[in-house]
């Protein structure tokens, strides 16, 4: 650590990862490694500032090891915190500034942070987090494990948990760099090439906007703030602002589209997040030379399966082929193959599966399986058929879980917060389109008493324990819900229930 904060040269003992942007600072230092509203910042001047910031979480106590909790905007102050905790060997813990306080400090708690890296504005709440006692339990994700996996994590990126609490995903270095030059290779992408920043950092999104650029030479072009809530300016921007590749998600390119007029102004574009239909694909040929469709959750390192779309356009457009390094299998129930060409249940192995979900043995127990190659494994509970030409289709869950606007959301986690408010009897969370023509959240709702009183509690519990994208738009109550023959609650017709009442207010 002493030769690193003296800037010398810790090529040879830094983490896969960092040792890329490292050969490529040493290689190029004054080429732009992030580009923003501020200005440009070169790749010595990157590596100078994250060792600056490495010295002042050494003097804040991080050593190898170390999670700290990063709470800063994507964009340059981000990535300048992510190298700092690298240089130092220690772990990475993204954490959305604008999440309710107390989502903030399960995070600290779960993942056992030890520093932080905030902005100079923040609320206090991740400090205060910080000085409170820690837990004297041993961390369980390496426990048992063979000694070269208890090497330090890249980062544990938290997730929505059907437990009602957001769970972190500790994923490996090897599994982020193979990632990364996977999308480098594919788009050809290098020196002088840039790409999009705009996704918020605990996205996983973000992870390859500004991770493949300085893994491949290239240059991290950061757009404004308000891009997310403005798609007009967006749009303006993109078209006075080359870029060659970027990424989004379906309902944010929908918002973009009518802007572009038409204008090319990706090279290369991969639509993740959620399912990209045809009817989109097809318009999005117009503002793409290349157009990707990426799949994979953040327990796979960002994208297990990837695919160029070329036309015809037809639904389901593919999710692709594995990338390298990853292997598919396709299982029933009993996590045995099912027949070519039948739906089964997504089970991805190979480089790029997560440790697991730290501090949560039982969680990961859950998920994370032997496959049928033998190896270590992740049941995504994505349902999949494998195509004659081998590619992949996706054809819905096995669960609840939903994504909406990108983000994955399990609707367990809005009723337990929900069902925990005093007052509240029973709540089922559902996804519908019927409202304004796009997927929301909604909840039913069955209260002790008169429901004005509790929705109050119930809004204020939701504002405080749920970040803003898993918080239901409508609050809809009812004296009880349709159960099925079973004796369980039919998400099914409570949804109907739900769309018929939006559709008389």
């Amino acid at each position: 650590m002493t030769d690193v904060l003296a800037g010398a040269d810790p090529i040879h003992t830094a983490s896969p990862t960092l040792r890329r942007f490292l050969e490529h600072a040493r290689a190029r230092p004054r080429a732009t490694a992030v580009e923003d509203s501020s200005g440009e910042l070169s790749y010595g001047a990157l590596l100078s500032a994250a060792r600056a910031q490495a010295g002042a979480l050494a003097a804040d106590g991080v050593r190898r090891g170390t999670r700290v909790a990063i709470e800063r905007d994507y964009g340059t102050d981000y990535v300048v915190a992510l190298l700092a905790t690298w240089l130092l060997e220690a772990v990475a813990v993204p954490l959305d500034p604008r999440a309710p306080a107390e989502r903030r400090r399960h995070q600290i708690r779960q993942a056992r942070c030890g520093a932080a890296a905030t902005l100079p504005n923040a609320d206090g709440v991740v400090r205060a987090a910080l000085a409170e006692p820690a837990s004297s339990e041993p961390a369980p994700s390496t426990v048992g494990r063979p000694q070269e996996e208890a090497e330090p994590a890249a980062y544990i990126l938290f997730t929505s948990g059907s437990t009602g609490l957001p769970k972190g995903v500790e994923i490996e270095h090897g599994g982020l760099l193979n990632m990364l030059d996977y999308f480098a290779d594919a788009m050809r992408l290098g020196p002088g090439d840039r790409m999009l920043a705009h996704s918020s950092t605990v996205f996983d999104m973000s992870v390859p906007e500004m991770l493949v650029p300085l893994t491949s030479g290239g240059t991290i072009a950061v757009a404004p703030p308000r891009s997310a809530r403005n798609p007009e300016f967006f749009a303006r921007w993109l078209r006075d602002h080359r870029v060659d590749a970027g990424f989004a998600t379906p309902s944010q390119l929908r918002l973009l589209l009518p802007f572009l007029a038409g204008e090319r102004v990706f090279r290369h574009l991969v639509s993740a997040g959620e399912a990209l239909p045809a009817v989109l694909a097809e318009e999005l040929s117009g503002v793409v030379d290349t157009l990707w469709n990426g799949y994979g959750p953040t327990e796979t390192t960002v994208c297990g399966l990837c695919a160029e779309v070329r036309p015809p356009y037809r639904d389901p457009l593919p999710i692709g082929l594995p990338i390298p390094g990853l292997r598919a299998h396709v299982l029933d129930g009993e996590l045995q193959q099912v027949p070519d060409g039948s739906i089964g249940e997504l089970c991805l192995s190979g480089v790029g599966v997560a440790r697991g979900y730290y501090g949560s043995p039982e969680l990961t127990a859950r998920s994370f399986v032997t496959g049928p190659d033998g190896d270590r494994a992740y049941l995504t509970g994505d349902m999949v058929r494998v195509g004659p030409d081998g590619r992949f289709s996706f054809h819905g869950r096995v669960d609840d879980q939903v994504k909406i606007r990108g983000h994955r959301v399990e609707l367990a986690e809005i009723e337990s917060v929900a069902e925990r408010t005093p007052g509240v009897v029973q709540a089922v969370a559902v996804l519908s389109d019927a409202l304004r023509g796009r997927a929301e959240l909604h909840l039913a709702v069955v209260a002790e008493a008169g429901a004005e009183a509790v929705e109050t509690t119930l809004r204020a519990a939701l504002r405080r324990d749920l970040p803003t994208a898993m918080r239901p738009g409508r609050l809809v109550f009812f004296d009880e819900l349709p159960r099925n023959t079973s004796g369980k609650t039919s998400r099914k017709d409570v949804t109907r229930l739900v769309e018929a009442r939006l559709g008389t207010t």
